[in-house]
């Protein structure tokens, strides 16, 4: 009996996974359908200012991939509704062993024991962004699009008075093991915040301009917003347009540019570059704005927020 259990229980892992790249599979083609739909009846408007005039640079399928000539950003055409793509990120988007997987207890437990360090989930270098940036011990930092909470944790770790922010409930939820605070209403969350960051997120919304706006709104005056995202600049797409093309899509609805990012500025000092090393992060200290050549595959940025 106790070997029957223990199998059942080696193979428990196995059946979920299989289970969740079935449900994958039927999602992608529901995308798929839904794109051949959607295509014949809905105008290539731009997700964050609204621009009718587009031009299509690829195309997957029955989805384009859009610049929008007026702010910049790139996005997947057809548009998918704000409430299409919290259901798909809610209970529907899976990458396995990188993303959407929660570790099991014991998992769990080592990787708090190790403070997350050497593993794939290790922020390290990120809290040495934080500090070159400024950002000393007792700042308040968001950290945007939390997921399970470990960017968070780790921030709360290396001093800082971290919370989260992330609309997935089951991930947030799962937060509670490791005490630390994980919103799930934008609304609930009380301003003031010396920085908000994220990795690997805004590509994720629906509309990264309201996004970022949101998150500047949150921030005292001075505060930075902070954010990796993959790299949708003119200058990337012409040195890898290969690799431009793979990360667009289902699961990357939007690509930021350097020109976007330039446009949610406006006048408030910035930099916007393929490079986060400190020696980078101090040449933007000496400067009110930095703009790179962008060529590199991420794209990472800074907007103090200007003094009201």
């Amino acid at each position: 009996v106790a070997s029957g259990t223990a199998g059942r229980n080696r193979c428990a892992p196995r059946l979920r996974r299989s289970a969740e790249v079935a449900d994958a599979l039927i999602s992608k083609l529901r995308y798929l359908a839904a794109g051949l739909r959607q295509r014949w009846n809905q105008a290539a408007r731009c997700p964050s200012c609204g621009t009718l005039s587009q031009q299509a640079i690829d195309r997957k399928y029955f989805h384009s991939l859009m610049d929008c000539a007026a702010c910049g950003l790139r996005f997947r055409y057809p548009v998918e509704s704000r409430d299409a793509m919290l259901a798909f990120y809610q209970d529907h988007y899976f990458e396995p062993g990188i993303t959407t997987e929660l570790p099991s207890p014991q998992d769990l437990q080592q990787l708090l024991l190790s403070g997350f360090r050497g593993s794939a989930k290790d922020f390290s270098y990120h809290i040495q962004i934080l500090r070159s940036l400024g950002l000393q011990a007792g700042a308040r930092i968001l950290d945007f699009g939390a997921n399970w909470g470990y960017a968070t944790w780790q921030f709360r770790a290396a001093g800082y008075a971290a919370e989260g922010y992330e609309p997935s409930k089951p991930r947030a939820a799962y937060a509670q093991a490791l005490g630390i605070t994980i919103h799930t209403d934008w609304s609930a969350i009380e301003p003031g915040f010396d920085a908000v960051y994220s990795c690997h997120v805004l590509e994720h919304v629906p509309d990264p301009a309201r996004a970022m706006r949101d998150q500047l709104a949150l921030l005292k005056p001075g505060g930075l917003l902070i954010a990796h995202t993959p790299n949708g600049s003119e200058a990337y797409r012409r040195k890898h347009p290969a690799h431009l093309r793979k990360i667009w899509g289902k699961v990357h609805p939007t690509l930021l540019t350097d020109r976007f990012v330039a446009g949610i500025a406006g006048r408030q000092d910035y930099m916007v570059s393929s490079d986060d090393r400190p020696q980078s992060l101090q040449r933007w200290a000496e400067q009110a704005q930095l703009m790179d050549p962008c060529e590199g595959d991420g794209l990472f940025f800074v907007i103090r927020r200007a003094a009201a």
